[in-house]
């Protein structure tokens, strides 16, 4: 390791994004990527965070300025190009799930891939790796950085393959090598079989778990997510809340959970506070702007509306939820028209890519 280099808790490695964001019919032109959204999460709870990214020089101080102003060490290196993509969510404001569950990306350029000597002069107690298409770390990266800190993977980017500006599902040929070093593995539903070839949440989530993570969250959209830790499934509830902007929101969860993890909590707590930080993060435009208070106060708010709505089902000759996790509108209308509701269903908020 680097010897003169600051530790810090958690470094991410992702290229900065410029993204164009539509909405309806409104559109607008912002940074993004998983540094940003999870480089900003992680030092508005309190972490040591730097990042390391690639950016063309013409877009650097545009893209950069929100995290260094924060006072977030970013090493950059530079790249001929700057990775770009469209983000077009179908619904208005006023429709819940399409914007959650509905995004059309397009890739108009991408920066060049990550090499270990990108890497030179930082130290970490865990990488948060974040690739944004399948050619932005190899095999040779990932296994450069096992040799320096523990390893967190949101895995989106290692199913991308862009062709002519669109984004083509692909299992890589070198999954199991990209794999075996990684400790912590996000992935949504789809990814989670595109990567293991399973046609189940759960079997996927094992199969993925028996390539070397020790944990494998899957996250489900406004279903909420899974975590498995290789004994246990963890299902957590989605917190719910008003939806501004659902750009960031799978990056923010993976940097509250890596968080709590770093606190030493167990999977299933870090993924309640992860997806009420989720919560907080979509409820406006932009990256995270509020800290762990807030995401504690937001996550005793949850509890208290669970139990008011499962007090309230106790009038219609039904149990109550043996869980504590908070239930939505929709949740509670469906129990109230079945006699039989998985209460594991989301509760209504996204945790998407």
């Amino acid at each position: 390791m680097d010897s003169e280099a600051p530790p810090f808790d958690v470094c991410v490695v992702a290229h900065i994004t410029r993204d164009r964001i539509r909405v309806g019919d409104a559109e607008t032109t912002a940074p993004g990527g998983v540094a940003f959204y999870a480089g900003l999460a992680l030092h508005r709870l309190g972490r040591r965070v730097a990042v390391v990214t690639k950016l063309a020089r013409e877009d650097q101080t545009a893209l950069l300025s929100e995290l260094r102003s924060a006072g977030i060490t970013v090493y950059c290196r530079e790249s001929e190009e700057t990775t770009a993509f469209g983000n077009e969510y179908s619904g208005g404001h006023g429709s819940h799930e399409s914007r959650l569950d509905s995004r059309v990306l397009t890739v108009t350029s991408v920066a060049t891939p990550f090499t270990p000597s990108d890497l030179a002069g930082v130290r970490a107690d865990w990488f948060y790796l974040g690739p944004l298409s399948s050619q932005d770390m190899s095999v040779e990266f990932v296994e450069s950085v096992q040799s320096r800190g523990q390893i967190a993977l949101d895995a989106q980017g290692l199913v991308r393959k862009i062709e002519a500006e669109k984004i083509r599902a692909v299992r890589p040929a070198d999954i199991e090598a990209l794999l075996r070093p990684v400790s912590i593995l996000k992935v949504d539903a789809q990814e989670a079989e595109t990567l293991s070839g399973a046609s189940g949440h759960e079997d996927a989530a094992r199969r993925l778990h028996a390539l070397g993570p020790q944990e494998v969250i899957v996250t489900f959209a406004s279903q909420g997510s899974m975590i498995f830790d290789g004994e246990k499934f963890h299902y957590i509830d989605a917190v719910g809340g008003k939806v501004v902007d659902a750009t960031g929101c799978g990056d923010t969860y993976l940097a509250a959970y890596l968080d709590r993890r770093l606190a030493s909590d167990d999977p299933e707590p870090s993924g309640r506070f992860a997806a009420a930080t989720a919560t907080l993060a979509l409820e406006r435009e932009g990256a995270l702007h509020g800290g762990a208070l807030e995401v504690r106060a937001r996550m005793r708010g949850s509890e208290k509306a669970r139990k008011n709505l499962a007090a309230s089902l106790q009038t219609d000759d039904r149990e109550p939820p043996s869980n504590h996790e908070p239930i939505d509108h929709f949740e509670l209308q469906a129990m109230k028209r079945n006699s039989s509701v998985s209460t594991r269903e989301g509760s209504g908020v996204a945790v998407g890519d």
